[in-house]
């Protein structure tokens, strides 16, 4: 019986360390000035600096860009005029790490329409619809 309440203590404390070194995500609600976005990423470079394998930094970093991008293309960030390769390469990475992340995925489509790059977008959605299950057939 005290081994089930030790082990049900370290799972506890290993559930509860694991949560607590997830990285936060991103508010893409907000319009952040550039110190504004500045903050908002440093969770992930500093997790991406004591991990370099985090894939969900590597994600979280790739979505502030391409929020950061998309605004750019609003007339909205100014600062924000050279981060679509930036975003690229922190989704793929994310990919490299965690090859079925979905949200990566979706990402990359997004920036891949608004930077024009015909062939890299269907070959990213030639990967989505891999991932997709079939239907069953009736």
């Amino acid at each position: 019986m005290g081994l089930r309440i030790l082990a049900g203590m370290l799972t506890t404390l290993v559930l509860a360390a694991s949560a607590a070194a997830a990285v936060p995500t991103l508010d893409t609600s907000q319009m952040y000035t550039q110190e504004e976005f500045a903050v908002a990423i440093r969770p992930y470079t500093e997790a991406i600096a004591r991990n370099p394998n985090d894939a969900d930094a590597h994600y979280w970093l790739g979505i502030a860009y391409l929020h950061a991008f998309r605004l750019y293309r609003f007339g909205i960030a100014p600062y924000a005029r050279d981060f679509a390769p930036r975003a690229i390469a922190a989704l793929e990475r994310a990919l490299q790490l965690r090859p079925g992340m979905l949200g990566a995925l979706l990402g990359l489509l997004d920036l891949y329409s608004m930077t024009g790059d015909q062939v890299k977008w269907a070959a990213t959605f030639d990967r989505l619809i891999a991932l997709t299950p079939p239907l069953p057939l009736k």
